[in-house]
């Protein structure tokens, strides 16, 4: 039983989520899952309408909603109303979440809960401080390329600043909204969208880029696919953290990046292929992970963690496909209803406790580096 002015949440001390607290307000039901009003877990085993808690007195309690992998109370299925005590674990599919006082000393498998959180601070802190350093040396050389010419009168020395003070803006936007994107917590803002428009969008953004790297944006948008319903702005970030990073993997004349729409049964899909180096087939389970990069202190690893988690809040998969010799190809698929309930729900796949050490990804790219 919960005591009266407790700071209770739920952590997540398993799974894709790992390391994230949801806290409990005092007096509201809370929903585990993966629809809009659910805590915002991208977990595929778990259902959109997992499990229910309800608070009642000064005790929670919790209640399987007929998911599709039940739901597990300290390794014994849930099947009804069923009261919580500090420190009970709950299994969602591959998630396991910790029922926690934050005023007490219980944490996640690293120590306290207050430990947890400055670790993690400390691991996003250092994964993205040297991106920083980066791009503000960039900005601060692009500027004062600029005031030079300025103070000479010198157009031309002035065209020759601006391409670099104009791309490290590019990649400080891209890290910002990326870290907003990864950290969303409010409900997708879900409308009717055009996937080809969003994707012709795209296309003139990044077609700069490519121009400068003297590689090819290929379209082929079907006009049979119709519309989708997403959220128009999130789907952005999706679709061009992707291209960028296609972009990004192609070099010369010979560079060659595809985007691509088609229909779908009861959706539609964008694939987003390149012919750079590939990816090591036992790498693709890895690519996805937030906070670690195979650039090392360049990148900051979160492109692709956000676009899968914003593919998954929709109610869609993104897949990989990649030899690692002959290029890359993403495919994400995006239902034409967008997230419901219920949804496709996937086996749980829970790696042994203690195994999930933090391994490299491939991260969203880093524009030219003329001042590293």
């Amino acid at each position: 039983m919960a005591t009266i002015g407790a700071m209770l949440m739920l952590q997540v001390i398993e799974g894709p989520d790992q390391g994230r607290v949801f806290p409990l307000p005092e007096g509201e039901p809370q929903l585990i899952g993966r629809s809009t009003e659910a805590f915002p877990l991208v977990d595929m085993s778990i259902s959109r309408r997992h499990a229910e808690l309800t608070p009642d007195g000064r005790s929670w309690f919790v209640n399987d909603l007929d998911s599709a992998n039940g739901t597990l109370l300290n390794g014994q299925p849930v099947s009804g109303r069923t009261e919580l005590a500090i420190g009970d674990e709950l299994r969602c599919g591959s998630t396991m979440l910790r029922f926690i006082d934050s005023s007490q000393d219980i944490g996640g498998p690293t120590g306290s809960l207050e430990q947890d959180r400055l670790a993690s601070v400390g691991r996003t802190v250092a994964s993205i401080s040297h991106a920083i350093k980066n791009i503000l040396q960039g900005l601060r050389g692009g500027a004062s390329a600029i005031e030079l010419a300025i103070d000479r009168g010198d157009l031309d020395m002035a065209r020759e600043g601006w391409p670099i003070l104009s791309r490290n803006l590019d990649r400080i936007y891209d890290l910002t909204f990326n870290m907003l994107a990864y950290s969303r917590v409010r409900a997708l803002e879900l409308d009717s969208c055009d996937l080809n428009l969003i994707v012709e969008e795209l296309v003139a953004l990044v077609e700069p880029l490519a121009i400068r790297k003297k590689a090819r944006l290929i379209v082929e948008c079907d006009a049979g696919i119709g519309e989708v319903s997403c959220d128009a702005n999130a789907m952005h970030q999706a679709l061009l953290n992707l291209l960028l990073n296609g972009v990004e993997a192609v070099e010369g004349k010979t560079g060659q990046v595809t985007i691509r729409t088609r229909p779908g049964q009861d959706g539609s899909w964008v694939d987003v292929q390149d012919n750079g180096p590939g990816i090591d087939p036992e790498r693709h389970g890895e690519v996805f992970r937030p906070f670690a990069s195979t650039k090392g202190q360049r990148g900051t690893g979160l492109g692709l963690a956000v676009t899968q988690r914003i593919i998954e809040d929709h109610g869609g998969f993104i897949e990989l496909e990649s030899d690692g010799r002959t290029g890359t190809c993403f495919r994400l698929f995006l239902p034409a209803a967008g997230p419901g309930d219920p949804g496709e729900t996937r086996a749980p796949q829970a790696p042994p406790r203690g195994s999930d050490s933090p391994r490299p990804m491939v991260d969203p790219p880093d524009l030219a580096d003329e001042f590293d």
